[in-house]
C-alpha cells in the first residue's frame, strides 16, 4: 500500500511539474507577442552573457558525457589495478576495470559526437542581428 501511494505522490509531482512548467512557457510567448523581452531573472547567465557583462559558461552540449567519461575511466583503471592485485591474476581485473574503463571511452566519444553535432540554443544572437522590439506603448 506505501509503494502505491508514493508511486501516486511521484506521478501527482511530475503533472504538476509539467503544468508549471507550460504555464511558465505561455507566459514567455505571450510576452515574446506582445514585443516585451522576457526579464532576466529568468536566465541571469544568460543574460550576462548575452549583454557582453560576464563571459559564457564553458558548460556546453554534451559536458555530463565528459565529465561521466573520465570518471569512468578513472574509476575503471583503479578497478583493474585493485582486482589485479587482490585477485591474484591480471585477467580478473583487466576484464571488469576494463568493461569500466571501455564505458567511459564510449561516454568521451558520445560528448565528441554530441558537441560537434548540437548547437548551443542557449546564446542569444549578438545584438547586431537582434531585431528592435517594438515600443511598449499600449494602443
Amino acid at each position: 500500500m506505501v509503494i502505491f501511494a508514493g508511486v501516486g505522490l511521484m506521478i501527482a509531482a511530475m503533472f504538476n511539474r509539467r503544468r508549471y512548467r507550460e504555464m511558465e512557457h505561455r507566459e514567455r510567448l505571450a510576452m515574446i507577442e506582445r514585443g516585451l523581452i522576457p526579464s532576466p531573472e529568468r536566465n541571469p547567465a544568460g543574460f550576462e552573457s548575452a549583454t557582453g557583462l560576464a563571459p559564457a559558461p564553458d558548460a556546453g552540449p554534451g559536458a555530463r558525457y565528459r565529465t561521466a567519461g573520465v570518471l569512468l575511466i578513472g574509476f575503471g583503471l583503479g578497478l583493474m589495478l585493485l582486482m589485479t592485485f587482490a585477485a591474484g591474476e591480471a585477467g580478473i581485473g583487466i576484464g571488469i576495470g576494463g568493461a569500466w574503463a571501455v564505458l567511459g571511452a564510449a561516454s568521451l566519444l558520445n560528448y565528441s559526437l554530441v558537441s560537434r553535432r548540437e548547437p548551443d540554443y542557449r546564446q542569444w544572437p549578438p545584438a547586431s542581428r537582434r531585431p528592435e522590439p517594438p515600443g511598449n506603448v499600449a494602443p
